[in-house]
C-alpha cells in the first residue's frame, strides 16, 4: 500500500427528513436556494484546493445525494469532473434512498458513477416503521428495477438489524431477498442508538445485544451460501464487489474531504469541517485532531483489524513513519492479548488479522491496543 493515490469524500448533507437512527450531519426538507449555496461553495472549495494527486475514489456522501434534483446533480457531477484528476479507473460511489429517485435520474447517476448505494435498511414496511424510515414498498421496488436497468458495475444496498421486535425468521427472509436483489455489496448494521437521535431520546428502546450477536454471526452463513462473503465487521461483498475506497480509507489511505461534516486526513492530522451548513458557507475553518504519529498509527491499525484480511507487514510499514521495530512490538502485544483473549487472534511475522470470532469482539480488541 502507498500513499501516492488520493481519496475524496464529498458530504451532501440534504435529505427529506431525519430518520430515527441516523447521527450523521444533514439538513431536512432544505430550500432549493440552500442547495445553490452549496453547490457554489463546493465549486469554491474544490478549486481553492487545487488537486493534483491522482484521485482513485470519489464518493458522494450524505445526507442524501439522490435528493438533489436532476440539473444539481449534473452541476455536482460537472463540477467534481472537472476538478478532480480521477484514474481512468477510478471508483465513483453516490449514496441513494429509493424514495428519491425516478428511472430518469438513476439514468443520470449511472451515467457519472460507477457504484451506487442504496438506502434500503429493511425490506419489511413495520420494521422500516420502527426506524422512523419513510420509505414506501413501491418506492424500493421501483428503486430496484430501475438500478437493474441501468448496469451499475457495482451497487450496495444498506440493512439495519436487531430492530426491537425483529424474529429471526424476518431476517432470514431479508438475508434472502438481499441476496437475491442483484446488489454485488450489502453493509449490515446492528441498530446502535447514537447520541443526538431519536432512538436514542426513547426511554422505552431496549437493544437486545445477544441477539444483534446471533443475527451478525447468521448473516455470515446465509450471505456465504449465496456466494457474498463478509470482508468488514459490517460489510459484505461478491469477490471483486468490495468498496474500494473504503478499504483504502481503513488503511489509513490519503483523503480530502469537502462539505459540511467532512473529514480529511493527510497521512498526519485528521481534520473536519464544521457539522453545520450556515458555518460551513460563512467559511468557518475544520477543527484540526493533532495527535502523535504513533498514536494516529495506533487509530490506522486497529480500525483496519475490522477487516477480514487484517494487516500484511508490508501494508503497515507503509503507513507514515512506521517502523520494522514497531510492527514487532506490535505482534509482541498480541501475543500478551492471546493470552488475555484467547482465540481472538490470528498472526505470524508477517500477518496479524482477527479470527472469525474475534470480528465479533473487535471492540475488545480496540481497547486493548488504544
Amino acid at each position: 500500500m502507498k500513499n501516492d493515490t488520493l481519496q475524496v469524500y464529498i458530504h451532501v448533507p440534504f435529505c427529506r427528513r431525519k430518520c430515527a437512527y441516523c447521527a450523521f450531519y444533514s439538513e431536512p426538507a432544505a430550500a432549493p436556494e440552500s442547495i445553490r449555496h452549496y453547490l457554489n461553495k463546493l465549486e469554491r472549495d474544490l478549486d481553492a484546493a487545487a488537486i493534483h494527486t491522482p484521485v482513485e475514489s470519489l464518493y458522494f456522501g450524505g445526507g442524501t445525494p439522490s435528493l438533489l434534483a436532476e440539473p444539481d446533480l449534473e452541476r455536482l457531477f460537472d463540477l467534481t469532473a472537472q476538478r478532480l484528476p480521477l484514474t481512468s479507473d477510478a471508483e465513483i460511489s453516490l449514496e441513494a434512498n429509493p424514495e428519491t429517485l425516478t428511472r430518469s435520474k438513476v439514468r443520470l447517476i449511472a451515467d457519472h458513477v460507477t457504484r451506487i448505494s442504496l438506502g434500503i435498511q429493511s425490506f419489511d414496511r413495520e420494521l422500516r416503521s420502527r426506524l422512523g424510515r419513510d420509505c414506501s414498498d413501491r418506492a424500493i421496488a421501483g428503486a430496484l428495477t430501475w438500478i437493474g436497468e441501468a448496469g451499475f458495475p457495482h451497487w450496495n444496498c444498506d440493512f439495519i438489524y436487531a430492530i426491537p421486535g425483529q424474529t429471526r425468521a424476518q431476517w432470514n427472509e431479508e438475508l434472502r431477498r438481499a441476496a437475491d436483489c442483484g446488489a454485488d455489496h450489502l453493509s449490515l448494521y446492528a441498530l446502535t442508538p447514537e447520541e443526538g437521535t431519536r432512538l436514542a431520546a426513547d426511554p422505552a428502546l431496549q437493544i437486545d445485544d445477544d441477539l444483534a450477536a446471533d443475527l451478525w454471526e447468521t448473516a455470515g452463513e446465509r450471505l456465504a451460501e449465496h456466494g457474498i462473503f463478509r470482508y468488514e465487521v459490517s460489510n459484505y461483498a461478491r469477490p471483486g464487489g468490495e468498496c474500494r475506497h473504503n478499504r483504502r480509507v481503513w488503511q489509513g489511505g490519503l483523503l480530502a474531504g469537502f462539505g459540511p461534516a467532512a473529514a480529511s486526513y493527510d497521512g498526519i492530522c485528521r481534520c473536519q469541517e464544521p457539522a453545520s451548513l450556515e458555518r460551513w458557507l460563512a467559511g468557518e475553518p475544520p477543527a484540526v485532531d493533532h495527535l502523535p504519529p504513533e498514536r494516529r498509527r495506533r487509530e490506522i491499525l486497529v480500525m483496519n483489524l475490522r477487516t477480514v484480511s487484517g494487516w500484511q507487514r508490508e501494508d503497515y510499514l507503509a503507513l507514515p513513519g512506521a517502523t520494522a521495530a514497531e510492527w514487532d512490538q506490535i505482534l509482541a502485544e498480541a501475543r500478551l492479548q492471546e493470552k488475555r483473549l484467547p482465540g481472538l487472534l490470528e498472526y505470524d511475522a508477517t500477518h496479524l488479522c482477527l479470527t472469525p470470532r474475534g470480528l465479533s469482539f473487535w471492540d475488545e480488541v480496540a481497547m486493548e491496543w488504544l
